[in-house]
């Protein structure tokens, strides 16, 4: 019985809220940044600019981020270098100082 209280007592320490905060992450792999909790639509011109700009952003961090792993961890999961560095020239617009591929 003490080893069923002691994984109790861990499972509560891993999700002590119950899983309740797992509704606010977008997918199981984002678990780093929390989407912003109420999601708001953009219903206006600015708006929808704002989160268009946004979202670029996040691909764009997210490309360059693909650039920098190693061969290995490309490997790992299913990319090869010459992809990587396929999906990183895509976001070469607007790069100041320019990075090198």
């Amino acid at each position: 019985m003490r080893k069923m209280d002691q994984y109790l007592s861990t499972a509560d320490t891993l999700y002590p809220d119950g899983y309740e905060r797992e509704r606010v992450f977008r997918d199981a792999g984002d678990m780093v940044a929390p989407a912003p909790f109420p999601a708001r639509i953009a219903h206006t011109l600015i708006g929808r600019l704002i989160a268009g700009v946004s979202s670029w952003q996040r691909k764009r961090q997210g490309r360059f981020a693909l650039r920098e792993l190693s061969d290995d961890l490309l490997d790992d999961i299913g990319v090869t270098r010459d992809e990587a560095l396929k999906e990183a020239a895509k976001s070469r617009l607007f790069s100041w100082p320019p990075r090198p591929l």
